[in-house]
């Protein structure tokens, strides 16, 4: 009984924090929530980030540095939960957009977010460099099947190039941050 009553408390405590911390970012309707440095005004919530369809975004306010968060319900089959190949679609699908050239990738390998994010879940990375419209940019993308809901989740981060390097402390705070959480029935 104890135990039951310290889990709830626990659990309400939680859902305090998620409807009150300015800083955090949650989306119970994909189960999924991000944070930005508490604090810290270079960093914001935009309604847009790097892709049209990403449910969850953090950018910097000034530098060009975006992290997009896209998560696919289990049931919808809108495509492979397979980490490495969504990965590798994500590059042949961003190699191909109007006016990216100069295309250059590191080896995909299997890793985790920064800081142990999304419950310190295996990850594939897709990370490339490429320029568009002449603009030297990054990209980094996360693909991983949340531990919690068993969602879809692509993490990406894009900015001009030197971005993450400029920021990584941020970054890899905020991507420590994510956490993946049970959907509501």
């Amino acid at each position: 009984m104890a135990k039951a009553a310290a889990a709830l408390a626990l659990l309400s405590l939680l859902a305090q924090e998620k409807n009150a911390n300015p800083d955090l970012l949650y989306k119970k309707d994909v189960g999924v929530s991000i944070m930005k440095p508490p604090k810290n005004e270079e960093w914001g919530f935009p309604k847009d980030g790097f892709f049209s369809n990403s449910q969850l975004v953090v950018a910097h306010k000034v530098d060009t540095l975006t992290i997009d968060i896209f998560v696919q319900d289990k049931a919808s089959g809108f495509s492979s939960f397979d980490p490495k190949a969504a990965a590798d679609g994500e590059y042949k699908n961003i190699s191909g957009f109007p006016g990216v050239t100069d295309v250059q990738r590191q080896p995909m390998k299997p890793t985790k977010l920064p800081g142990g994010g999304a419950g310190n879940v295996n990850c594939h990375v897709l990370d490339m460099d490429f320029k568009r419209e002449g603009q030297a940019k990054e990209l980094k993308m996360w693909c991983f099947v949340a531990k919690e809901n068993q969602n879809f989740v692509k993490i990406t981060l894009c900015g001009d190039e030197g971005m993450y390097k400029k920021h990584q402390k941020a970054v890899d705070f905020i991507l420590s941050s994510v956490k993946t959480w049970k959907l509501p029935k």
